[in-house]
């Protein structure tokens, strides 16, 4: 009951986001945040140097404080909400009872900026980090300092405890988290993070994850038992400023300007919130889970609705020590001197249209009026946007195109992507509010599933942008059917088998391979030695091919999937050299001779020490050739009886390999020859011809001495001729001496 009476009056009496007044005084950026045990209290800080308590009960500030000179930059309440506890810039801490407002105590250790304080669930202890780069331990009992924790070498944002084991963690922008043993003050472990400098821990209530998140806006969980990392996600495009778990879900803070419910452990959006105008610097849940409470340097405390992810109201500090607060319908608002604040619009000027009430609270005059914030957001999933007008408004536009009013006055509407929106309400008298309102588009990764300009199928990229039938990648307008959230199937088909495979030349040949893939094979293209291509149509997970190919070689397979991805594999079939006849004659090729083919084509072989010929003219098995033939006379006379020379021809359809005579082997190698064969005696002597496809041919020769009278012929002419040689020389020389005689007779 106690929940509902503080919900039923923060609903009457805090401030919704999208005001219709603009303050005249400057409201201080607020740096933290606390709300007590008892959730009745909630404690602010303030580089105004200022820390309020407010009242949750009624919205009212109860303390406007000021201990110190420098600005606060961190709260915390003690866990009985005794106590108040700001830490400061230039590194105090000041301990005040939360009661009175009265200081207690300052502790003074730290050089540097108090950057987050936690306090022990037995309120016995409080840990402090700092831009000093130190973690320090303090009794709050006895207000006393017990020991200081180093090892970072930068500054120290976040701090969270698990007393049950006597651990404390410590994030730092020396991109470290650091595990601390709270009883010794001895560091345990060091995890150094790869997503830069940390600014967050936080850890889930079984203290099996834990969380850290970094400047750049990086979330990154970890297995709290083995320490390795679980998930990392970019959730924020700024400082991750705070973290919390609860229920299932994790609460971001950031300077982006944005709170965020994210779904634990996947990282997935659950919520969206947007509605301050500067960085949100604290976030702090309710005791009971159901309300969100955050600070922001825009000034103002706001209170949210978590089911529904939409202000309850707004607190607003000033300087002064003023503030006002209202509820989410517009009507009320209390301020000090809330006269010099409050105004309305009526038409597209400001006009003070309140009274003063004895209470302080002022009763507006019922005037066109939109509720929404300053800045809305759209995704890929959510591509709609809506805000509320009041019962009196007839008609909105937005952008001066009329859109449809809900029977609560909610309006729900298309943008057509990013931008500024001009959004007016309009009563019967014309009078309107006017707002304008920025559309933020969640960035939101997707993959190419089709290719499109420089980017290829599965690559993955960021839609910055989207209109009705294009997304915005890169500043680049692309067509969005070219684009989805799930990865593409990118993985091509397996080819397995044989890269080299064995076959006989002559025979049917066949390539085997298999293919598969993760989802469906649909073509298979085979490309042979002489570029045909092959196609063979496929419908199924898991392939077994056995195709009847032409020849042997190199073929190329390529394989498709459903998705068109494709891969590619190549084969070579081999065979062992073969005999082959030439079956019709062919340049330098005869009839029935034995070659050797080594390769086959899908017309020709190919001929060792030839090359490539038609398989016509070749034959598996030999031809059938002719006997040589051996021609001459068979009865011969030899010229002289010193010369015994047996004469024939040899010749053969093909080639004559050798002749033997009188069983002495003659090598020939051609296909016709004159044989001319020296013989040793006269008498028969047998020819055997021998051609190159193992045919063969005899025939008897018989070689007779000369006949008788070429005998005697020859005997005188053996003694004629020295007789006609002698005979002159002889005359001759009787010559010479009788002119010798004659010369001495005239001497």
């Amino acid at each position: 009951m106690r929940r509902i009476a503080i919900l039923a009056t923060l609903l009457f009496s805090l401030v919704a986001y999208g005001t219709e007044y603009v303050p005249d005084s400057k409201a201080f950026s607020a740096t933290s945040l606390a709300v007590s045990p008892d959730g009745e209290r909630l404690v602010s800080g303030y580089i105004d140097n200022t820390i309020k308590v407010w009242s949750l009960l009624d919205g009212r500030l109860t303390h406007n404080l000021t201990f110190n000179s420098a600005w606060v930059t961190s709260v915390a309440v003690s866990s009985d909400g005794k106590l108040g506890i700001a830490g400061y810039d230039d590194g105090i801490i000041i301990v005040w009872d939360l009661l009175t407002g009265k200081k207690i105590k300052s502790l003074s250790s730290h050089t540097s900026a108090v950057n987050d304080l936690i306090v022990t669930e037995d309120g016995k202890t409080l840990y402090s980090c700092s831009s000093d780069a130190t973690v320090k331990i303090w009794s709050l009992s006895s207000l006393s300092f017990i020991r200081t924790l180093r090892g970072h070498s930068g500054s120290v944002h976040s701090i969270i405890d698990w007393p049950e084991q006597n651990r404390l963690y410590s994030a730092s922008k020396d991109g470290t988290l650091r595990i601390w043993d709270t009883s010794s003050g001895q560091q345990v472990k060091v995890i150094r993070a790869d997503i830069g400098p940390l600014t967050a821990v936080s850890m889930d209530k079984d203290r099996s994850v834990l969380l850290i998140g970094s400047e750049a806006g990086h979330l990154r969980s970890y297995d709290v038992k083995t320490w390795s990392p679980l998930k990392t996600s970019r959730v924020h495009n700024a400082e991750l400023t705070k973290i919390l778990v609860d229920n299932g879900l994790i609460y971001t803070a950031s300077s982006d300007r944005t709170i965020k419910s994210l779904s634990f452990p996947s990282f997935t959006l659950v919520h969206m919130i947007t509605g301050h105008n500067w960085d949100v610097t604290e976030i702090v849940l309710s005791n009971d889970g159901h309300v969100l409470y955050s600070s922001s340097t825009d000034g103002t405390l706001k209170i949210w609705d978590i089911e529904k992810a939409s202000p309850i109201g707004t607190l607003i500090g000033f300087g002064d020590g003023e503030y006002f607060s209202y509820n989410s319908n517009g009507n009320w608002v209390s301020s000090v001197l809330a006269t010099e604040r409050v105004t309305t619009v009526e038409g597209a000027k400001p006009v003070e249209v309140a009274r003063e009430l004895s209470s302080l609270l002022l009763q507006l005059d019922k005037l066109p009026k939109i509720y929404t914030p300053a800045l809305l957001s759209i995704s890929i999933e959510k591509d709609t946007v809506d805000f509320s007008v009041s019962t009196p408004v007839k008609k909105v536009t937005v952008n001066e195109e009329e859109v449809e009013i809900g029977e609560d006055g909610e309006v729900v509407f298309s943008p057509d992507g990013a931008g500024d929106y001009m959004i007016r309400a309009y009563d019967d008298s014309g009078s309107y509010d006017e707002r304008t309102v920025t559309i933020l588009f969640e960035e939101t990764v997707m993959y190419v599933v089709e290719e499109i300009g420089t980017y290829k199928r599965g690559d993955r990229v960021i839609i910055d942008d989207f209109r009705e039938v294009a997304f915005l990648v890169n500043g680049e307008w692309l067509d969005r059917d070219c684009f989805s959230r799930v990865a593409p199937d990118v993985e091509p088909p397996l080819i397995t088998g044989d890269k080299v495979q064995k076959v006989s030349i002559g025979d049917t040949k066949y390539l085997k391979l298999s293919v598969s893939d993760n989802s469906t094979v649909t073509l298979i293209e085979i490309i042979g030695p002489d570029l045909a291509v092959t196609p063979l149509e496929v419908n199924s997970v898991l392939a077994e091919i056995e195709t009847e190919v032409q020849g042997t070689g190199e073929y190329t397979v390529n394989a498709y999937d459903q998705d068109g991805n494709k891969a590619t594999l190549t084969f070579s079939l081999e065979a062992e050299a073969r005999s082959f006849w030439v079956s019709r004659e062919h340049e330098s090729l005869g009839f029935g001779q034995e070659v050797k083919v080594t390769e086959e084509g899908e017309d020709c072989y190919f001929v060792y020490g030839y090359g490539w010929l038609e398989k016509e003219y070749l034959s598996r098995r030999p031809v059938s050739t002719g006997d040589p033939v051996i021609s001459g006379e068979p009865v011969q006379h030899a010229v002289s009886g010193n010369e015994r020379i047996l004469s024939f021809t040899v010749s053969d359809d093909v080639n004559v390999k050798e002749v033997v005579v009188s069983g002495k082997t003659y090598p020939v190698n051609e296909r016709e020859k004159e044989m001319h064969i020296m013989v040793s005696e006269y008498g028969e002597h047998l020819v055997i011809v021998n051609d190159v496809e193992g045919n063969s041919a005899r025939a008897l020769f018989t070689l007779s001495a000369p006949p008788e009278n070429e005998r005697d012929g020859g005997k005188i002419w053996y003694w004629l001729i020295p007789i006609v040689i002698i005979i002159p020389l002889v005359l001759l020389l009787t010559a010479k001496s009788s002119k010798k005689k004659t010369r001495k007779i005239r001497l």
